[in-house]
């Protein structure tokens, strides 16, 4: 946390930090390899300090727990399904995704909340779009 604080304070590394960092922080009680802690490792004397996994959103909602931040997305769940499938595509396509693209996307998105934004069908409406068929 100190050190996100520090990318705060420099207006170089602010720009993008104020947006990601907030995302991450949801994810602390992880460790580098994907298992469930409740206290950080540290070195030294005395206890381990137990993971804080709060943070805030860049629009400001906050969240104290993973729960609680999964809440805050679901609450949201077309803008989070509309970013979930720009990257998609943008991984998929191995491009930036641009203006002109606008209107596939927003035909997988529907496809996609018409399917209860199952993953599965997602991927499907990306891949049997005219955006994926003519890459």
């Amino acid at each position: 946390r100190m050190k996100l604080e520090a990318h705060i304070k420099d207006p170089n590394c602010a720009s993008c930090h104020a947006k990601i960092d907030p995302l991450g922080l949801a994810f602390e009680n992880y460790d580098a390899i994907g298992r469930w802690r409740t206290v950080e490792q540290t070195e030294g004397s005395g206890d381990n300090p137990p993971v804080n996994p709060a943070g805030k959103l860049p629009d400001g909602r906050a969240y104290q727990t993973p729960e609680e931040f999964k809440k805050l997305l679901l609450a949201d769940l077309d803008t989070f399904n509309a970013a979930f499938i720009e990257k998609l595509a943008t991984y998929g396509l191995r491009r930036s995704m641009s203006f002109d693209d606008r209107d596939s996307l927003k035909a997988i998105a529907a496809a996609s909340k018409a399917k209860d934004y199952r993953l599965r069908d997602i991927v499907e409406a990306f891949v049997i779009s005219d955006l994926f068929q003519s890459r």
